[in-house]
């Protein structure tokens, strides 16, 4: 008699559902790419993982893709890339626009806008966020002013929220207007009141975040720092950093706040100052405008705050020696989408501002450049410096901008 073997469970449409012990363990054998792949599976998969902690994100591929730069006075962000080029694009034709997509803040691949707009330009996906409540559209000092900034880490969660951080108007005429009490009182006040969208609750609520340690100073005080550059604001380990003349760190799970000083030498160099997040954590950029450059690091250990200064060197020379009349071919490839896309619909003379174009289907000579392997970004092969110029082509007047950090 001919014994017939029965069909998997699986394979006869039954059902099979593993304990979540055992599922867990089958997971934390795969390596971290296919955990991440497999995270969006479905919900239960994602709870597993996300609530056992089994994929660190430290362990997952790191590369970076390209940095967006957004140009005063051009309508469209520029997507700076090593080859080959990607499809990713500043021009933004996939949702509708009046004007330019003028950026506010981004996190992590997310864009907020100053329309409130949230736009991912990898995935050409966008959401419009509901106004302000009426109540919050008016600040309650007049000498304030308020700008969005988003948090968004999609190893943690699939959503974003956004942030809307108090700053004091500097300038002589917010200065002389103010109230001398007021003038006298702390900033920023504890509790710290902001309004905050969540895209899971899709709504706007206040949250109130009460100040660990001193404050920053007086009103006063903040009004008069008006020549520090204020970029540089991002969100790292479950804190949002927010560039203010000090560096306030707000904790998002605890509903606190602290205020971080910067150093003395950097208070003095008066320059611009650029904070961002790489391999060692917070970092604090201070190009001079006589092109004295110097590096922090935030040490963050047994609960204090202390800048450890990571590198210093002076870029006036690489200024002088660069040779602006020849053309540098190197790995990285701006797009250039707003020279080619305007110079392509209006030939002769034309107004980057003008709304009469249609950006559909554009494709920029760049995108045309030659496949090479994939690069990935390291410091020591991007430094492309021709020093044989003539002193006729050198202009002791050129400065550098701080692009940002590489993220990791």
């Amino acid at each position: 008699m001919e014994i017939m073997e029965e069909a998997p469970l699986a394979a006869r449409g039954v059902e099979v559902v593993l304990p979540e012990d055992v599922l867990a363990e089958i997971l934390r054998r795969l390596p971290p790419h296919s955990l991440a792949a497999l995270r969006c599976v479905c919900m239960d998969w994602r709870s597993t993982i996300d609530s056992r902690r089994l994929l660190r994100a430290d362990l997952l591929p790191l590369s970076l893709a390209g940095i967006f730069i957004d140009f005063w006075g051009l309508r469209f962000p520029d997507f700076f890339s090593r080859l080959p080029p990607t499809p990713i694009s500043g021009v933004f034709d996939f949702f509708p626009l009046e004007e330019g997509p003028d950026i506010m803040d981004h996190c992590n691949g997310l864009f907020l806008l100053f329309s409130l707009l949230v736009v991912n330009p990898a995935t050409q996906r966008w959401a419009c966020l509901p106004p302000l409540p009426s109540h919050s559209t008016k600040l309650d000092f007049w000498f304030l002013y308020n700008q969005g900034l988003i948090v968004f880490d999609p190893i943690v969660s699939p959503h974003y929220e956004v942030f809307m951080i108090p700053f004091v108007n500097p300038g002589q005429y917010y200065i002389e207007r103010t109230d001398l009490v007021l003038k006298e009182s702390e900033w920023p006040p504890s509790p710290l009141i902001l309004h905050v969208f969540s895209s899971a609750a899709e709504r706007w609520e206040e949250r109130s975040f009460v100040r660990e340690g001193d404050s920053a100073g007086t009103v006063a005080y903040a009004q008069r720092q008006c020549h520090l550059d204020k970029r540089g604001n991002f969100y790292w380990h479950g804190a949002l950093y927010v560039n203010s003349y000090f560096l306030m760190r707000i904790s998002i799970s605890n509903g606190s706040y602290q205020v971080i000083h910067l150093p003395i030498e950097v208070y003095k160099s008066r320059p611009y100052v650029y904070f961002g997040k790489s391999e060692k954590g917070v970092y604090l950029a201070s190009p001079t405008i006589d092109g004295r450059l110097s590096i922090w690091v935030l040490d963050e250990s047994c609960g204090q705050f202390k800048w450890v200064l990571e590198h210093q060197n002076n870029l006036k020379p690489l200024l002088l020696g660069l040779n602006r009349s020849k053309q540098v071919y190197g790995p990285w490839i701006l797009r250039d989408i707003n020279y080619h896309l305007y110079s392509q619909k209006f030939p002769g003379e034309w107004n980057l501002y003008n709304q009469n174009y249609d950006p559909s289907h554009f494709h920029s000579p760049n995108d045309e450049a030659p496949a090479e392997n994939n690069f990935e970004w390291h410091s020591d092969d991007d430094d492309i410096v021709d020093n044989q110029c003539n002193s006729e082509e050198r202009n002791s007047g050129d400065y550098l901008t701080f692009l940002g950090f590489h993220p990791n």
